[in-house]
């Protein structure tokens, strides 16, 4: 991964559900909270990079960074309030920290942990109980997300492409092709060999997109051209059947699945290079269950 592929990695909120409960919120959730612009992904605990040194990195690393931890999870060496009280002194100046449970059946128990960590420690992302049925949990949180504003100024994500997403269409008889640069589910850029000769606002019909093996058919219209890095970029935002802004239903499940999928494995990538890296700084032999825990941060900086 190049600087400016880094670079551009790190712009935005990154939302990470630290140690999630599975049984209350899968994994294949996150792809509807990409849908409405929200860029989320689960963060696990390990043996060969600790947690304390993986939210670390990531504070490091993501300027705009919120983290909900499910503090239900048993981790070795981890007092929970202990480490999200040393979290929040330590990153709660530019780090927004949550924390998620299963909901408790008794009320006064759910008061005395929003009691301790909204006031006593001092998290603003929110206390928040998971219903036992996961199908009510998505809505859930993707409220929270929205109250902490989660998808920045974006309104959509987009997705970088390479040299195998392609397009190609017709026009008055003369067929064009052209390699797609980046996508989101509102609108897609991308170079010609030679560019085609259509004014702006332009609607172009059956658009065949194959983005890395998966086809589509799409309308578009040309909404801007401009030049990047000395290539003529031409602009399009997708239409519906009905010629209105968007994707019909089916190609818009489509779409956000190749830009959940890019996004995802991008992230994957970094993550596994930024732990490989983040070893070396681990201080072994130490836990988050006490007094400890601000002179292991200190160790880290």
């Amino acid at each position: 991964m190049g600087d400016t592929d880094k670079n551009d990695l790190r712009l935005g909120v990154k939302t990470f559900f630290v140690v999630p409960d599975l049984s209350l919120f899968p994994e294949e959730n996150l792809k509807s909270f990409f849908l409405k612009g929200y860029e989320t992904y689960f963060l696990d605990d390990d043996p060969y990079c600790p947690l304390f040194a993986k939210i670390s990195l990531l504070a490091e690393s993501f300027p705009e960074l919120i983290l909900f931890f499910n503090i239900d999870r048993q981790i070795q060496g981890i007092d929970w309030p202990s480490f999200i009280g040393a979290m929040q002194r330590a990153y709660g100046n530019h780090v927004t920290i949550g924390v998620a449970f299963q909901k408790r059946s008794n009320p006064e128990e759910t008061r005395k942990l929003e009691r301790l960590y909204l006031f006593d420690i001092g998290i603003v992302g929110g206390c928040i109980p998971l219903e036992f049925q996961k199908s009510k949990n998505t809505a859930l949180l993707q409220n929270v997300l929205m109250a902490n504003q989660a998808n920045g100024l974006r309104k959509q994500l987009r997705a970088i492409c390479s040299d195998s997403h392609k397009i190609s269409f017709q026009i008055a008889g003369e067929t064009f092709r052209g390699t797609v640069r980046d996508i989101s589910i509102s609108h897609f850029s991308c170079v010609f060999p030679i560019a085609p000769a259509i004014p702006l606002n332009t609607k172009v019909a059956n658009i065949q997109m194959n983005l890395r093996g998966v086809l589509c058919n799409v309308d578009s219209m040309l909404c801007l051209k401009r030049m990047i890095d000395g290539n003529n970029v031409h602009v399009f935002i997708f239409l519906t059947a009905q010629g209105k802004n968007g994707l019909n239903p089916d190609q818009l499940e489509r779409i956000n699945l190749i830009v959940y999928n890019s996004i995802t494995q991008t992230m994957a990538s970094f993550l596994r290079t930024l732990f490989m890296n983040g070893r070396e700084r681990v201080p072994t032999g130490k836990t988050f269950a006490g007094p400890a825990v601000e002179s292991i941060l200190e160790s880290l900086d």
